[in-house]
């Protein structure tokens, strides 16, 4: 009697494995085809129904140095998905525009100079939503230096005249109402 439940119960722990593992299979099947399906992608209608696949394209796209299709992957990307995958997108945007920015150099500043700013915006924004990401980080430092930040030109004024009025407060005839 122990013998037969226990043969019982190791048939019923083996079918359960198969039918786990025919699952799995069938899983692995999808998972290859609709990676086919983005690696072919030549549109993005065909990768609508999901947010990961537009963002495998927009790196694809980015792979294969096509800059404008993948700007405008990842900004429509941008504006649909939240979370890790929008910390993604941002991240890879700014890299985007800093591999941009870098390939004019310093000769071409009316070209690095706006896409030096546009991937600061992406890594402010990325690190706006994550404080932590310490990539983002390295990466905005290295744009800076790229493009440092314009610092407002502090104009001294010129100096007051000896006796003069300076506030509201020490004009003649004029109270606050205090005593």
């Amino acid at each position: 009697m122990k013998l037969r439940s226990l043969a019982s119960l190791l048939a019923l722990l083996i079918g359960c494995s198969l039918f786990f593992a025919a699952w799995e299979a069938y899983r692995l099947g999808q998972a290859r085809d609709f990676n086919q399906r983005v690696a072919g992608a030549a549109d993005a209608s065909v990768t609508l129904d999901a947010p990961e696949a537009e963002f495998a394209r927009a790196m694809s796209l980015a792979a294969r140095n096509d800059y404008d299709g993948a700007v405008r992957a990842y900004k429509t990307l941008s504006r649909s998905v939240d979370g890790e995958l929008l910390q993604s997108v941002l991240y890879n945007l700014g890299n985007l525009h800093l591999r941009e920015a870098l390939k004019y150099g310093p000769e071409n500043i009316g070209r690095s100079l706006p896409l030096a700013e546009l991937a600061k915006t992406s890594y402010r924004e990325l690190l706006h939503l994550n404080p932590a990401h310490w990539d983002a980080k390295y990466n905005l430092e290295r744009t800076l230096r790229l493009a440092p930040e314009r610092e407002e030109i502090v104009s001294e004024a010129p100096p007051l005249p000896k006796d003069s009025e300076r506030a509201v407060t020490t004009m003649k005839a004029f109270t606050l109402g205090l005593p």
